[in-house]
C-alpha cells in the first residue's frame, strides 16, 4: 500500500470555490480511480487556509494513473490559476513501516 500526506496551503480569496473543487475531486476520485483505499482533505484547526491530504493507494501504477485522469485538471488549475500551494507532500510504502 502507497500512502501519501502532505498539506495544501489556499488563499482566503476564492476559498470557497478552491473548497467545492476539492470536493468535486475527492468524489470523482473514489468515483473513477482504481485502488484508491483513502482519500480526505481536512481543514487545519489552527489555520483554515491549510488543507490537510491524505491518501492510501494499493498500487504504484494506480496512483500514477489518478494523475493522469482528466478529473485532476481541475487542481492543477487551482494551483495555477488560483494560487493553491503545495506547501509539502510525502509518499511512503506502508509496507516498509509495519502496521500497528
Amino acid at each position: 500500500m502507497i500512502v501519501l500526506g502532505g498539506t495544501l496551503r489556499i488563499p482566503a480569496e476564492g476559498r470557497d470555490e478552491i473548497l467545492q473543487a476539492l470536493h468535486t475531486l475527492q468524489d470523482a476520485t473514489w468515483a473513477n480511480d482504481e485502488g484508491v483505499v483513502a482519500y480526505h482533505f481536512s481543514i487545519d484547526l489552527k489555520d483554515e487556509n491549510l488543507i490537510h491530504v491524505y491518501e492510501e493507494w494499493d498500487t504504484v501504477e494506480n496512483l500514477k494513473a489518478h494523475g493522469q485522469k482528466e478529473h485532476m485538471n481541475p487542481f492543477r488549475a487551482l494551483r495555477k490559476d488560483k494560487g493553491v500551494e503545495i506547501v509539502r507532500f510525502s509518499r511512503w510504502r506502508a509496507e516498509e513501516l509495519g502496521q500497528y
